[in-house]
């Protein structure tokens, strides 16, 4: 049986720099997702998840997206909520946006709330604000979009397809979302990196469906957090083992002190060599 679900994003440039006023490029992971049941129950609330297994009233305070969830859509109703996840957490790739959407998703269809998916979108963006403070909206929104996006001002637009092949390695690091945007708001190169970071924004836009100039930029921006201290050793040694693979381009992706990175291929037999390069890691190959 098939249950509501999400899938996970990758940001091709625009990490940081989008919550200081910068448009960036993201691109959903499909082959990457995360389902919810959500079963009426007789007994209390409890809940499933790879992080957590309780009761619902026992969430710790790191879920607090998904408390928020709860309170606002099950009212009286008790339920088990069961999470199926192949997005690892913290690694950069939406694990707490698609968790809120499918979780949502899940309870509106279990419930027949209604709700459309507009209405969805609102609830899960409180859901990230409660779990990051005060999100851009980057991840929520592509999460929940089926194809690239362009993400400027709190407002998503459709791109077209890239014709490209993504290759995402997780380092294993977790990474640091809270910290790295500290790191970024106290960098004395903050502004300065801030505004060659939404240099290299545009000119993705600009250039999108040329994937080469795409690498270019995205190689670009990985240099540009590289000197706002966001990338690690280890991140740096995947980004320039994409490169010696043939990658287009290379950096990370997300927030940064650890997580994933991404590396953009020109075509499918070229990116699949390159990702059995890397059996030491666990890495995901998408078509964007």
């Amino acid at each position: 049986m098939s249950f509501p679900r999400a899938h996970a994003k990758a940001i091709i440039v625009g990490e940081h720099s989008v919550l200081y006023g910068s448009p960036a490029i993201a691109v959903p992971l499909s082959g990457l997702e995360i389902e919810v049941d959500c079963s009426p129950t007789l007994f209390e609330s409890s809940i499933n998840t790879d992080g957590f297994c309780g009761r619902l009233r026992d969430l710790p305070k790191n879920f607090a997206g998904i408390s928020l969830l709860a309170g606002r859509m099950l009212g009286s109703h008790c339920v088990n909520l069961h999470f199926k996840s192949s997005i690892p957490q913290g690694a950069g790739l939406g694990s707490s946006a698609a968790s809120s959407l499918a979780m949502a998703r899940s309870v509106n269809f279990a419930f027949r709330m209604g709700m459309d998916e507009e209405e969805i979108l609102d609830l899960c963006s409180e859901a990230e604000d409660a779990v990051h403070g005060k999100a851009s909206g980057l991840d929520l929104s592509t999460c929940a979009s089926k194809t690239p996006i362009l993400f400027s001002k709190g407002i998503s637009f459709p791109l077209s397809p890239l014709n490209a092949f993504l290759l995402v390695v997780y380092s294993g690091e977790g990474g640091k979302t809270k910290s790295a945007i500290k790191k970024v708001s106290q960098s004395p190169q903050r502004k300065e990196v801030m505004a060659e970071l939404c240099k290299v924004c545009e000119e993705t836009e600009e250039s999108w469906g040329k994937a080469e100039q795409v690498g270019q930029s995205m190689t670009k921006a990985h240099a540009l957090l590289r000197q706002l201290g966001l990338s690690t050793p280890k991140l740096d040694k995947i980004v320039d083992r994409c490169m010696d693979a043939g990658a287009l381009g290379a950096k990370l992706t997300g927030s940064g002190l650890g997580g994933c990175t991404i590396g953009l291929f020109s075509d499918e037999a070229l990116a699949r060599k390159a990702q059995r390069s890397f059996s030491d890691f666990a890495s995901w190959m998408e078509e964007i």
